[in-house]
């Protein structure tokens, strides 16, 4: 007996599509619980310095990431004019 091929989704696909007992954004706590960790290692063992460096590096990766997925618009967010003229 053989099985007939599985169909092939993208990931946005797969995120989109709602599934039962699994909060919405549950991805988001698990990458906030992973930030909170590295930052609070680098506070123990580098001192409040390595905590500030790595949470300025974090959200400057964070902010890139949102720019390469279109998710943030730094023009909207720095205020500079959407229309053009």
């Amino acid at each position: 007996m053989t099985r007939p091929p599985l169909e092939r989704t993208t990931w946005r696909e797969h995120a989109s599509e709602p599934e039962s007992g699994r909060c919405p954004g549950g991805h988001v706590a698990g990458i906030g619980l992973l930030a909170g960790m590295a930052l609070g290692f680098a506070g123990y063992f580098g001192g409040f310095f390595a905590f500030l460096l790595v949470a300025v590096t974090g959200t400057a990766g964070l902010a890139t990431g949102l720019v390469l997925e279109g998710r943030l618009n730094l023009g909207a967010l720095l205020g500079a004019p959407g229309g053009r003229r």
